[in-house]
């Protein structure tokens, strides 16, 4: 997740059923028909839940896919079999990308304690804090240069975790590319070769830095929906035009989104809009974009699985 911790980086530069862990699980049983590769967002290395996500599957998460894309396929799977009376992900494996591949990293000041609770006047004062006590240059240096050698790592590494795991298990799935955040930098220049092979279903990105104005791609009416490394060189945006491809920017989103609005919005609320995909459905319900997104995502699935 890019949270208010990237936002001071940037500015003083210019920022489901839980169960034990068993990755070996997948090849114990049949192989499943799809595969989730999930990559995180900057700096989620908390939540790390190995996860059933169906009661009808045999196969558990590394964990690795972390809190964001979590609730995404949690509310995935509920909403599926609430409209349809079957399981979505019961023939699904979601293969997180552990650190040994892809360290999520974005280094900058940690302003609250895990699961502290601080009013926006606190955090200011931290964050005020924060930059007074390490030199603006060498924050924004720190957080570069971790956040370059992460990227570097995950791009690089994403393609031999893939083919060390169907090795171990002897599996060639289709694949679905989840990235959030930082994530979708990793898995975007994945895509050309899981379509060269025949195993890409789609790529969906939470929240993509990546996102230029006017990407048909798009849901979630964005205001500008230009995001902040939608100016990075055409060697790291997705280069397939013929995959099914949906990027989920929320308005004021100051990742995909950068307007003033969404920058100041963040700034006051701990990351905004941005730190928020699928994780408040449970106390604010849903939204028609959280419903739309889902229900692509699992016309995906159906339609691989349905195939003749």
């Amino acid at each position: 997740m890019w949270s208010f911790r990237f936002l001071v980086a940037a500015a003083v530069a210019a920022g489901v059923i839980v169960a034990p862990s068993v990755e070996a699980q997948a090849g114990a049983q049949e192989c499943p028909a799809v595969a989730v590769v999930a990559a995180r967002g900057s700096d989620q290395n908390e939540f790390l839940e190995p996860t059933r996500y169906s009661a009808e599957a045999p196969w558990i998460s590394n964990g690795y896919e972390e809190r964001t894309i979590r609730a995404f396929l949690q509310y995935s799977e509920e909403r599926h079999r609430a409209n349809t009376g079957t399981s979505l992900m019961k023939d699904v494996y979601v293969l997180g990308l552990d650190a040994s591949v892809y360290p999520a990293e974005f280094p900058s000041p940690q302003l609250t304690e895990k699961d502290e609770e601080v009013d926006n006047r606190e955090f200011a004062r931290r964050a005020v804090g924060a930059v007074k006590e390490r030199p603006a240059h060498l924050m924004a240096y720190d957080a570069t240069v971790g956040f370059a050698q992460s990227l570097r790592a995950g791009v690089r590494g994403t393609p031999g975790y893939i083919d060390a795991w169907e090795e171990r298990t002897g599996c060639a799935p289709g694949y679905i590319l989840i990235g959030y955040s930082q994530g979708a930098l990793v898995l975007a220049p994945q895509e050309e070769a899981l379509a060269e092979r025949g195993q890409l279903i789609g790529s969906l990105y939470l929240g993509n830095p990546l996102l230029t104005p006017g990407d048909a791609t798009v849901i979630g009416q964005p205001t500008r929906g230009g995001g902040l490394l939608s100016s990075l060189p055409q060697a790291v945006q997705p280069t397939q035009a013929d995959i099914q491809r949906l990027n989920y920017c929320a308005a004021d989103d100051f990742v995909c989104d950068v307007t003033s609005s969404a920058i100041g919005g963040s700034l006051t609320t701990k990351g905004g809009v941005h730190a928020n995909y699928f994780l408040e459905i449970e106390e604010n319900g849903a939204s028609e974009y959280d419903a739309q997104v889902s229900d692509t995502f699992a016309g995906w699935i159906t339609g691989y699985t349905s195939r003749p």
